[in-house]
């Protein structure tokens, strides 16, 4: 993971798109739920440094998918994902949680690629700037802890 990581702070350098589809790839390989996780916390990490009143509003979509992404269906998932897509005043939080919940039904439906494009989509949003190596730098951090912690416990 950390050479993974390693390789990611060179595609930055190099103004590569599509930064977070390694990260995200390789933590679905372990299971779909840690991208899931890594997409979450970014936008939460991602809201704190913005100091964004929509996380406010939305912060309940954010809930569920960490507490029911289980229970629903991919379609429930999908329509949850339009759902947020259409709320006013869209803005990236509430297109990186579209994605998210995006994400977890492509994954559902055991579309592994789609899931991870659409996790990178979620992430990437959240890094409007590339040259934000501080905000990048937390979001790997995030990456690396969630994967130690599955790696911990299994």
């Amino acid at each position: 993971m950390k050479q993974l990581i390693e390789n990611v702070k060179q595609t930055i350098t190099k103004k590569k798109i599509l930064w977070a589809y390694p990260v995200a790839n390789r933590l679905q390989k372990y299971h779909y739920s840690l991208a899931i996780h890594w997409a979450v916390e970014c936008i939460q990490i991602y809201a704190s440094e913005m100091k964004s009143d929509k996380l406010l509003q939305l912060n309940k979509y954010i809930q569920q998918a960490l507490e029911e992404q289980n229970v629903l269906t991919s379609s429930q998932c999908f329509e949850m994902s339009r759902e947020i897509w259409y709320l006013p005043e869209r803005e990236e939080i509430q297109t990186a949680i579209a994605r998210l919940w995006g994400s977890i039904a492509a994954f559902k439906e055991g579309e592994e690629h789609g899931g991870v494009m659409e996790t990178t989509m979620a992430v990437e949003l959240l890094l409007p700037d590339i040259s934000d190596l501080r905000l990048l730098e937390r979001y790997l951090e995030a990456a690396v802890r969630i994967y130690e912690e599955y790696e911990s416990q299994n």
